[in-house]
């Protein structure tokens, strides 16, 4: 026994066996053996670990492996791995998964067949009320692992994560880890934190590097509306500086504080109210319509009134239509433009009633020509005694189409009169210029000359001027 022990002592000048400070590895060195009597196998490093309490991860063929080396090549193999511990995983942490594009990264449109509208660039996310924005993923506890000592070691659970909430957001009633919008409106995440916004403001000018937007909520514009955008909004819609050619519309209100310009391709068309500095020919539909200077060569419909304050001019050209009243500081101008406004009828249902007219005016000048070529066969039959055979299907067919256009005609006479809106009026504060055509409902009188002050309303069929 005591033999054996003085072996060992001998051995173990030979190898070293060191436990990392976690406990999770070992490592061997081992230094050629000088003496023909001491042999160093695997079972005297299991006994060394045995000693140091190690008893999980073994690599019993490494060791092996890392002796028959030592023995054959006479060198030492130093700081050799022979054991390892399982490594615990640590849990993850709670995540947020996002059900809207968080990413502010500019993408124009691309149609099926590659070609890209710079106009159309995704800028905006909109919401509505009650839709799912975020969801919290619980963290994971992790994995257990094992030392060579054969201890457990626990894994570091995953931290929990929290529902961004912002503004207009909410948890959801049914689910606490459900994050949901609490209106319609444009959602942004920003911050750390998920808000909806029932207004979308543009730093800039509204152009190619922005597109066009589209909102459930209202919108705010710093800079101007360049040509050839859409603004579409659910709220309303305000621009500090100018609209050119583009398209705005709103289910509210429009506040442009610039002006409203362009070659005609311009619309702003608003639910609500539209209010203006100036307007120069471009297309306005609105409940009501007030603008601080002129509106010149503009199209203008307003369900109820229009109000344009300009001093010398006011509103010069084009047709203005209002429902209930338009007022005015000047009507027409010096150079005796051509000026058409009209009051007291609903413009939607003027519309329509002038797309009959326009109708009805196609069919007459048909039935013009019918009647003159049924004219002409007549002759032709007064002349020869009876009509020849190769007129008869072109004499059937124009008294069968001449039939027809009649009761078209007859048909589209029968429409009723869009009635008057009663007390409507046309307000000059200052001067109306010759060349203005003023309409109220089926009445129309043509300023000939100039007349200061003066108010136009409808008395029965004819059109009063109370100055």
């Amino acid at each position: 026994m005591v033999k054996n022990m003085s072996e060992m002592n001998d051995k173990t000048k030979f190898l070293s066996i060191q436990v990392s400070d976690d406990h999770m590895k070992v490592y061997l060195t081992v230094k050629p053996v000088a003496q023909e009597d001491i042999d160093i196998n695997s079972d005297d490093v299991l006994k060394t670990l045995q000693s140091k309490n190690v008893s999980f991860g073994i690599k019993e063929d490494v060791i092996k492996n890392t002796l028959d080396k030592v023995k054959q090549e006479k060198f030492s193999m130093e700081n050799v791995l022979i054991a390892e511990g399982d490594q615990a995983i640590n849990g993850e942490d709670g995540k947020l998964e996002f059900m809207f594009n968080t990413s502010k990264k500019i993408k124009p449109h691309e149609d099926a067949h590659g070609k890209v509208d710079f106009h159309e660039l995704s800028i905006v996310e909109n919401v509505e009320k009650g839709q799912p924005l975020v969801k919290l993923i619980d963290p994971t506890p992790g994995k257990p692992g094992k030392n060579v000592c054969g201890k457990m070691v626990n894994p570091v659970p995953g931290k929990p994560s929290a529902l961004p909430i912002g503004e207009n957001t909410k948890v959801s009633d049914k689910d606490a880890k459900l994050l949901l919008s609490n209106l319609d409106g444009i959602v942004k995440y920003a911050g750390g934190v998920v808000s909806v916004k029932s207004c979308y403001a543009v730093e800039k000018d509204v152009d190619f590097s922005v597109g066009n937007i589209t909102s459930k909520g209202a919108i705010l514009v710093k800079g101007n509306v360049r040509s050839g955008f859409v603004l579409d909004a659910v709220g309303d819609i305000e621009v500090w500086g100018t609209v050119e050619d583009s398209i705005v519309k709103s289910k509210g209100n429009v506040l442009v504080k610039g002006g409203f310009i362009g070659s005609g391709k311009g619309k702003i068309e608003a639910d609500g109210d539209v209010t203006l500095y100036f307007a120069r020919n471009q297309i306005i539909v609105a409940n009501n319509v007030k603008i601080s200077r002129e509106a010149v060569d503009c199209t203008i419909y307003a369900k109820n009134t229009v109000k344009v304050s300009g001093d010398k001019i006011s509103i010069g050209g084009g047709i203005t239509t209002a429902g209930t009243m338009i007022e005015v500081e000047s009507l027409g101008s010096q150079n005796e433009v051509h000026t058409d406004v009209e009051v007291g009828i609903n413009y939607v249902a003027h519309q329509s009633q002038m797309n009959t007219r326009k109708e009805i005016s196609g069919l007459k000048a048909v039935l013009k020509t019918v009647d003159k070529e049924l004219n002409t066969l007549h002759a032709i039959k007064m002349a020869k005694g009876e009509l020849p055979a190769q007129y008869t299907n072109t004499f059937d067919h124009l008294l069968s189409r001449r039939d027809e256009l009649v009761k078209k005609l007859k048909d589209l006479a029968s429409v009723e009169i869009l009635p008057v809106n009663e007390g409507a009026k046309v307000v000059v504060n200052k001067v109306v210029h010759p060349g203005v055509e003023i309409k109220i409902g089926e009445s129309t009188i043509a300023i000939l000359e100039e007349c200061k002050k003066a108010t136009f309303y409808l008395t029965g069929d004819e059109i009063k001027i109370k100055t």
